[in-house]
């Protein structure tokens, strides 16, 4: 059989020829689609980042005093970076953090110059050309932390007396600094030195053996700046972060009080605080938003043309309308941000559209997420990485298990970029990373389960058949196939046949060679009705068509269509395969039985030996014809 008289074939492809008029008003239609999902993209994104909504919101600063009580409309937890911070501040100044060091060599020092002074006033004492006076005034002067009084007594005692207080004052010395002496202890030290004077000495003897020695006690302990900071650092990044419960109905602001950044701290992390956007911001946001929506309608319009004909596009609105609605209500809170699976949208239009898509449009998603969560590049990072990690590790999926690998791979591709990040700002810990790993962890895991639980409805939905469910149609153990081939081997043959032709076709031409080789399978199934007036099911039998009229004879051919089309929806087969059942002749004319009613001489309509049609729509369905039809001739 040969395609419909209103087809042609060219490069590969079947192509319809329409009259202009409805070629027209299809791309009319079509640029009218588009346009509603630019529209509803703009609304969704823009009032995402222009309007307040979701809950009833108030406007304070820290300092106002509040005009009523807020209450907790749920009970919830947040982490507290104020009250983390009071704590990481109180860890990072206690004084168990100050590192000390003790320096031996203050103790040498300072009896060395002891001693040199010394030796000055046995030479200032010797010295028989000066007078008294004189010669006190003189060690006052190289001593100068002595008094009158002291310079006096210590050049009028007798040699015996002086030789013992100046081996005082170097005992003094050395004694004193032999031990730890920090500079707060330096004057008490100083004050208490007699004390440690040898009670064998005079008096006179003692006074001057601590007026000499105190003015080289100093401190011989001081901080390791170095080492005190490490520490202090090390105290502070050991504290885990404050988490705090709100339970619902609890107080966050009492009417009269003065507000406090707790307060506002805690308004902002329950979703209850105003988000004070000034005019420019809003505009600026609306603006990034507006740009968005042109880019990804541009690429619509230039490389996804035919997503534009079926309710794929209604599809696509829905899964990227849902992550931003989501997150506009869920990304204030902090312990969510990693957590909301917004790598399910790539994973979804991977499973169902294809890879590439699903990448164009994650990185779209991603950008529109950092906006809305108040200009996070962070976010935007972390959202798209696992986006394309899962969308590229599902991409093509034919088992189950292929959902698990994509889950895992959206973790670690989150947990990744998030450590990443929390060492850029220098807050890496033990805890932060065991928090991180857990939210990514949930991340997978809802993104996985997501993606599993809603691509078959999805795809039953919006007319998609994924690789999963062509696989599984594909088993010769499904109800149509087993059947087939028990009550109509000879047609299962044929479509075994013309699926390894058709197949290898439709990979010229760039259509999709899995579903073309699961619909050839199905193609014909409307013959079990009717299994032996169909000549490949006749073998050795009689052909039932040499008792019948041509006009009959017709009639059972064609209605292997409509059987068909019947059987699969009763089978609940995907609206693409029967699609193929419906287009697989066209509209073309059984030829065979037309000619024979033509030879009876009767009047005769072509309609009447015409297939329903409609004619081949895709590259799928005009390669399955012609294949179909190949083969039935050979």
């Amino acid at each position: 059989m040969s395609p419909g008289a209103d087809t042609v074939q060219e490069h590969g492809t079947v192509q319809q020829l329409e009259p202009p008029r409805t070629e027209r008003a299809r791309s009319i239609r079509n640029v009218l689609r588009l346009a509603l999902f630019g529209l509803f993209f703009l609304i969704v994104t823009v009032g995402a980042v222009a309007i307040s909504w979701g809950r009833t919101s108030v406007q304070l600063q820290v300092g106002d005093i509040a005009r009523e009580t807020i209450k907790a409309p749920e009970t919830a937890s947040y982490i507290s970076a104020i009250r983390t911070e009071d704590r990481r501040q109180e860890a990072f100044a206690d004084e168990r953090n100050i590192a000390e060091t003790y320096d031996e060599t203050i103790r040498s020092q300072q009896v060395a110059e002891v001693q040199r002074l010394l030796k000055e006033i046995d030479a200032i004492r010797a010295d028989d050309t000066k007078t008294a006076p004189a010669k006190a005034t003189e060690v006052r002067a190289i001593a100068n932390d002595l008094d009158e009084e002291q310079s006096q007594s210590i050049v009028s005692m007798s040699q015996a007396s002086w030789t013992k207080a100046s081996s005082e004052a170097v005992r003094l010395v050395s004694d004193t600094l032999s031990s730890e002496l920090r500079s707060d202890e330096v004057a008490r030290v100083k004050e208490d030195l007699g004390t440690r004077a040898t009670p064998a000495l005079t008096l006179t003897e003692q006074t001057a053996a601590v007026a000499l020695a105190k003015p080289f006690i100093r401190a011989n302990v001081f901080i390791d700046e170095a080492q005190t900071l490490a520490n202090r650092q090390a105290a502070a990044n050991a504290v885990e972060p404050v988490l705090v419960t709100v339970q619902a109905g609890q107080a966050l602001v009492r009417d009269g009080d003065p507000v406090t950044a707790l307060d506002i701290e805690r308004l902002e992390q329950l979703g209850l605080l105003q988000n004070n956007l000034s005019t420019s911001e809003r505009l600026g946001k609306s603006g990034l938003m507006v740009i968005l929506a042109f880019a990804l309608l541009a690429y619509l319009y230039v490389f996804s043309k035919r997503l534009w004909e079926g309710r794929q596009l209604a599809m696509l609105a829905l899964v990227i309308a849902t992550p931003i609605v989501v997150a506009r209500i869920a990304l204030p809170d902090a312990n969510v941000q990693y957590i909301l699976p917004v790598a399910a949208t790539a994973m979804l239009l991977a499973v169902l559209l294809d890879f590439q898509f699903a990448l164009v449009v994650s990185s779209v998603l991603a950008l529109a997420l950092g906006v809305v969560a108040g200009m996070s590049f962070e976010l935007v990072f972390v959202y798209f990485i696992a986006s394309a990690t899962g969308a590229f590790l599902i991409w093509r999926a034919e088992r189950t298990i292929t959902f698990v690998w994509a889950g895992l791979g959206v973790a670690l591709a989150t947990f990744a970029v998030a450590v990443c990040f929390k060492a850029i700002a220098d807050d890496v810990t033990s805890a932060a990373v065991a928090r991180l790993a857990f939210q990514s962890a949930l991340a997978g895991a809802l993104s996985a389960s997501v993606t599993f639980l809603s691509f078959s409805l999805l795809g039953s939905l919006f007319g998609i058949t994924t690789h999963l469910q062509l696989l599984e149609l594909a088993h010769p153990n499904q109800p149509l196939l087993y059947r087939l081939a028990r009550e109509a081997p000879g047609t299962y043959h044929h479509s075994i046949v013309v699926s390894n032709l058709a197949e290898t076709g439709v990979e010229l031409v760039g259509g999709d060679p899995l579903f073309t080789r699961v619909a050839v399978l199905y193609h014909d199934i409307g013959k079990i009705v009717r299994p032996t007036f169909f000549v490949e099911n006749q073998a050795n039998r009689e052909n039932p068509h040499d008792l019948l009229d041509p006009r009959t004879s017709a009639s059972v051919i064609i209605d292997h269509v409509i059987d068909g089309v019947r059987l699969a929806k009763r089978a609940r087969l995907p609206r693409p395969i029967i699609d193929i059942i419906e287009q697989h002749h066209g509209t073309t004319l059984i030829r065979y039985f037309y000619g024979k009613a033509l030879e009876s001489g009767e009047e005769v309509s072509e309609d009447e030996f015409r297939y329903p049609g409609p004619k081949p729509r895709t590259k799928e369905a005009g390669v399955i014809m012609l294949a179909d039809s190949v083969e039935a001739a050979v």
